[in-house]
């Protein structure tokens, strides 16, 4: 029976580590999706627009960016560049093991429809 427990105590330790390891890179694949879709929805929209509509998609998933955060480039060609830097960490058991530095950057070209 101690044993039991003690290897159920192993395994989720060994699970809370994976997930706190895991976790910046899984916010840092969600916070692109979403950069995505904003530089697809700036294609045919001003600069101003795409910064208010991903202002609104980060506020509405948590995250705690703003529109000035982010650098939006859109050329003649409605190719729409969205960049942004951030810092997220491994914490495991509310210790802090490494400080990581993350750089998502998304380009998207207007697509015209054809029916």
């Amino acid at each position: 029976m101690f044993k039991k427990v003690v290897d159920l105590a192993i395994v989720l330790i060994f699970l809370l580590v994976v997930v706190g390891v895991v976790r910046p890179y899984w916010h840092k694949y969600w916070i692109g999706q979403e950069i995505e879709a904003a530089a697809i929805y700036g294609t045919k929209n001003s600069i101003e627009d795409t910064r208010n509509f991903l202002s609104k998609k980060m506020s509405e998933s948590g995250r705690d960016f703003r529109g000035d955060d982010f650098r939006i480039a859109k050329n003649e060609d409605n190719t729409v560049t969205i960049s942004l830097t951030y810092y997220d960490r491994i914490r495991v058991f509310g210790l802090v093991l490494k400080e990581l530095k993350f750089t998502v950057e998304k380009t998207k070209s207007e697509v015209e429809a054809t029916f």
